[in-house]
């Protein structure tokens, strides 16, 4: 990967800018390897590197609850980082009651990214109402806030964890380990993950639907506030979906710290939103990237000024 650099991390943030080019070191976070979070990191970590020039150095972490604070504290500058979790850490909800994280700061919502059970496609089970009585994975003690989102979901079906049998695993890559060796019935991911395909191919998978209604939607946001359903349709990118299924979706976040420079924001989200087509091309989860919808009201989140000062400009923000 060009100028990316695995296993280091860039403490802090310096950028040069001289005749309009741009010479920046970033620190970048990421979930585990075969996590939807690492590919997506390690995907705008080099389209930084490529189209802006900037040195991007990704640190891979067990989940986004231990790289979070190191945003907050400046030892990281960036993360994509999916909204409840964001939205947790800044409120000081669970898992960081009485320790919100108050230096970070919203760039751009990416995309909207799909997240649900998968089971085995020879499984007599469709919809999550269907469940009821079976293994799920749950617990992800890397990964604390993934078990509200189990509960959202389970809530959008009419069922809640004390109907299942959990069995506790540190991260959802392990979930799915365990899901393909048979140790466990249904287990949580992200649609788009680098281990759904190999579930797919191992075993062969389908995903199970919620129901599409408003009061699925109002109990899976009482865990998941910034949640929604999602419809996905059957297509080479939705593996496991063989119909139209309702899921929940989520956005996915371009967060800095409050110490990365004005500056050096501004020109990343200009970078974004006038290369449409390169962030579509960064990896499938962001096919249907709008520029136009890269600033969405996030309610008791705070964007960083130095993209509040780009979308000023462009009139997308009051």
């Amino acid at each position: 990967m060009k100028k990316t650099m695995l296993g280091a991390i860039f403490l802090g943030t310096t950028l040069f800018m001289a005749n309009g080019a741009n010479a920046q070191s970033l620190g970048i976070g990421a979930g585990t390897q075969g996590s939807q979070n690492y590919a997506v990191n390690a995907g705008m970590a080099k389209f930084l590197s490529d189209e802006a020039g900037i040195d991007v150095r990704v640190q891979a972490y067990g989940g986004t609850g231990q790289s979070m604070p190191m945003i907050d504290t400046g030892r990281l500058d960036l993360q994509l980082i999916p909204s409840p979790d964001i939205s947790a850490a800044v409120q000081g909800q669970e898992p960081f009651e009485g320790r919100p994280l108050e230096n970070l700061r919203v760039v751009a919502s990416l995309s909207s990214s799909a997240y649900g059970f998968m089971v085995r496609e020879d499984s007599d089970y469709y919809k999550v109402s269907d469940i009821e009585g079976t293994s799920i994975t749950y617990g992800y003690t890397a990964q604390p806030t993934l078990k509200f989102q189990v509960d959202g979901i389970l809530a959008a079906g009419g069922l809640s964890i004390d109907d299942m049998e959990a069995h506790m695993v540190p991260s959802v890559p392990n979930g799915v380990d365990d899901f393909i060796t048979g140790n466990v019935d249904v287990a949580f991911f992200a649609l788009q993950g680098g281990k759904t395909r190999e579930a797919d191919a191992s075993l062969g998978i389908r995903w199970l639907a919620v129901n599409d209604t408003p009061e699925a939607e109002a109990a899976m946001q009482e865990f998941v506030p910034t949640s929604y359903i999602q419809t996905v349709e059957p297509g080479s990118d939705s593996v496991g979906v063989d119909e139209p299924t309702p899921m929940m979706g989520y956005d996915y976040v371009l967060t800095a710290g409050t110490h990365v420079p004005e500056e050096t924001v501004y020109e990343i989200v200009k970078l974004l939103h006038d290369n449409p087509e390169k962030v579509r091309g960064i990896l499938r989860t962001f096919a249907e990237f709008d520029p136009e919808r890269m600033a969405p009201e996030f309610n008791g989140l705070s964007y960083h000024p130095g993209a509040i000062s780009f979308y000023n400009e462009v009139g997308m923000m009051e």
